[in-house]
């Protein structure tokens, strides 16, 4: 679709032919302004260089493309964190991990499953309390967004992030400087617990593991887009689960483990 170059904010998002919200983040993210700034200059006009991003954005996003890649970051627990192609894309079922740890931590819950998502839960596997745990191992860090808002938010703990993507890890550390952790969370290269097998201090994983079986289908944006390692844990979903489960309970100093799954798969983290 071409545009006259003289329109404004509020006919540019009416025609722009994908969902409003999208085309808000996109012409906001062209403009270098927020949602909220846009919504109330809707009768502005749109400078040149701003309408001919918008537009590339607006083909990328009609194949598509995913919002959080076109722009390059995503809100997550009120942060905003740089996002790759490289790192799956922070959803909202995942800051409900982040309630559920901070509950755990402040005694102001003992649930072992909680509903975040339509058919998606967190839950709980533990083997200790939670008394003298400074340490939290963020397994499968991706963009950093568990363990860095977690360290944000508990200032008194420091995070080890693991991946078995070194491009991931990259942009987790590039997260942890915007955010100023750095200096709290160590990251490690290697699969599930394999990085902290030399741990000595108490720990409590924390983690959002690959969990899809392999027979869902997954929307275009998702599939096409996103990194399948980090979506999919082979015909039940449950690999990357079943192993990090069993490590954790084999390591000597781990408390527990909690996670996000699908809703028919907590019964099988061996909830205690």
């Amino acid at each position: 679709m071409s545009y006259h170059l003289s329109m404004i904010i509020m006919d540019m998002l009416r025609q722009a032919g994908i969902d409003r919200m999208d085309a808000e983040v996109l012409l906001a993210h062209a403009l270098q302004k927020d949602r909220t700034w846009l919504i109330a200059h809707g009768d502005e006009t749109i400078p040149p260089e701003a309408h001919a991003a918008f537009t590339r954005n607006i083909a990328r996003r009609a194949v598509y493309e995913p919002v959080a890649y076109i722009t390059g970051e995503k809100e997550f627990y009120g942060r905003t964190f740089c996002i790759t192609p490289a790192v799956l894309i922070p959803r909202p079922a995942t800051e409900g991990l982040i309630d559920f740890t901070l509950d755990r931590f402040h005694g102001n819950t003992c649930d072992t499953v909680r509903s975040v998502d339509t058919g998606i839960v967190v839950c709980a596997a533990m083997y200790g309390q939670l008394t003298g745990v400074r340490t939290i191992v963020d397994v499968g860090t991706g963009s950093g967004c568990i363990g860095i808002t977690l360290a944000c938010e508990l200032p008194d703990l420091c995070v080890i992030a693991t991946d078995i993507s070194q491009e991931a890890l990259s942009v987790a550390r590039m997260n942890a400087r915007r955010h100023d952790v750095n200096d709290r969370i160590m990251f490690r290269y290697g699969s599930l617990l394999d990085p902290v097998s030399d741990l000595h201090d108490p720990f409590l994983v924390v983690s959002n593991p690959p969990y899809i079986p392999e027979c869902v289908v997954l929307p275009p944006d998702v599939v096409r887009y996103e990194p399948h390692g980090a979506l999919y844990a082979g015909q039940d979903g449950m690999d990357a689960i079943r192993e990090l489960v069993q490590q954790a309970h084999a390591h000597p100093q781990c408390r527990g483990v909690l996670l996000e799954c699908r809703a028919e798969q907590a019964s099988a983290v061996h909830i205690a």
